[in-house]
């Protein structure tokens, strides 16, 4: 009887997930070719770009150093000299540290008021400081960049032909996670191979807008409508997704795009700081959810039950798989029994026979059949889309081959654990949003601690 209930609630929460592995098959075959630029030829004829690090502490926070060296590093490999590299930060220490590191150091000084709060408080002062230094024109462009980000000479000459070719006012690239990633949590190293694959569909969010969430990082956008939409978007932890359907909404369908520049970042580096950062996404969209148009709300608020839908399907399936499996190991002459059987394959291959198989597919009836076929296509996916962004994460890291053969093994045997610790966070602040909701005033959107991840 557990067993009949355990495979309802499991089919039930994997069928819910078919239109989102339909969708992200469809993205990854439609996108697979613009997705890295490969068009890298130099042309010199070269904007300005402005590259901007948002952080909290540069002194505080080392890989910061590391991605301003990146950029120049990058730009000098290209022979690019037009640019300049800004660090924004809460710390003044900052200028003490970063002296003789051939950037400008903006310091949000404790006394500027504004109703964004947290990185959206000191991405506004960023605007503020250009607007006055008269930088705030359709001549520069902004790349904004994170505390761990590192640009590579193909992310720079991708900017510039973005740029060159004038096919938007804002756009992103994909981000790969492979710095630090032998430093961190193996689980959590591995659970960011989904993002990767995720980007295949940021490419279309950005390319037929309006998009339903945008990256903070990896995006390009031209100083003067950065100034014209600006951050003020009151107290959301989520201000990157209001300012790409804010850049929509003001400048139309034809104002975003794809410029196809990688920038490398890491991982959390332990589950603590995996659980926050994916919290702070699901309530951030929460929080910005009543100021969206209705058909956007309802795109938004699929996703988000999907997500949560996901918490639930991945308990199911790890009930199911304990319930049947873990009696296996409990009764060792089984196991002897097991283990013999697959030692002896290789001679016993001549004597396997398909007929079991083929009398359940002539047996099944045609429902029977059709969901089995869908429950097969969803698990595939589900495990290929860990498979294929483990691999674009591991492409740009200098671990070597047979360590990268082991991780994908690895990473197929953790898929299960993996899927709870993903899809948690998600479950975990839906239902936190809706009990903290209620007990704020009703015309306050309530605003939570924004934990800020190691790095």
């Amino acid at each position: 009887m557990l067993d009949v209930v355990l495979v309802a609630f499991a089919t039930f929460f994997w069928l819910s997930y078919v239109p989102i592995a339909i969708n992200s098959v469809y993205k990854l075959v439609r996108n697979r070719n613009v997705f890295v630029e490969k068009d890298l030829r130099r042309i010199h004829n070269d904007p300005s770009i402005i590259f901007q690090i948002t952080t909290r502490s540069a002194t505080k926070t080392p890989v910061v150093k590391r991605g301003i060296t990146s950029v120049l590093m990058s730009a000098a490999q290209v022979k690019y000299a037009n640019y300049q590299v800004s660090v924004v930060t809460d710390d003044p220490d900052d200028e003490k540290t970063l002296k003789g590191h051939r950037c400008e150091v903006v310091v949000v000084p404790p006394s500027f008021r504004t109703n964004a709060i947290k990185k959206g408080r000191a991405l506004q002062y960023s605007v503020e400081h250009r607007r006055i230094a008269a930088k705030n024109t359709r001549h520069y462009w902004i790349f904004h960049m994170d505390d761990e980000s590192y640009v590579t000479s193909q992310t720079v000459l991708a900017l510039l032909k973005y740029i060159r070719e004038g096919k938007g006012i804002a756009s992103e690239g994909p981000i790969f996670y492979p710095l630090k990633f032998e430093s961190a949590n193996r689980v959590t190293a591995i659970a960011e191979s989904i993002r990767p694959y995720a980007c295949y569909d940021c490419v279309t969010q950005m390319t037929k807008p309006p998009p339903l969430h945008m990256h903070g990082s990896n995006l390009l956008v031209r100083s003067d409508i950065e100034d014209e939409i600006g951050w003020n978007f009151g107290p959301t932890l989520a201000e990157d997704q209001m300012f790409g359907f804010m850049v929509f909404q003001k400048y139309g369908p034809n104002s975003m795009g794809w410029h196809g520049g990688i920038l490398l970042e890491q991982p959390p580096l332990d589950l603590k700081d995996h659980f926050f950062q994916r919290r702070r996404w699901v309530l951030g969209t929460m929080q910005n959810l009543h100021k969206f148009p209705r058909k956007h709300r309802f795109k938004l608020m699929f996703k988000s039950v999907t997500y949560f839908l996901g918490f639930a399907s991945a308990v199911a399936s790890a009930a199911f798989m304990i319930n049947n499996y873990l009696p296996i190991f409990w009764s060792l002459p089984e196991i002897n029994s097991k283990l013999h059987g697959i030692i002896s394959l290789p001679e016993n291959l001549a004597n396997i026979s398909l007929d079991p198989l083929l009398n359940i597919l002539l047996t099944a009836n045609p429902v029977e059949i059709g969901m089995g076929a869908l429950l097969l296509f969803t698990s595939l996916v589900w495990l290929a889309s860990y498979q294929i962004g483990l691999f674009l994460n591991l492409r740009y890291s200098k671990i070597r081959w047979l360590k990268r053969t082991l991780l994908h093994i690895q990473a197929l045997a953790l898929c299960p654990i993996i899927g709870l610790v993903e899809t948690f966070p998600a479950f975990w602040a839906t239902i936190e949003y809706g009990v903290r909701k209620k007990t704020e005033p009703a015309e306050k959107t309530p605003v939570y601690d924004f934990y800020v991840i190691r790095k």
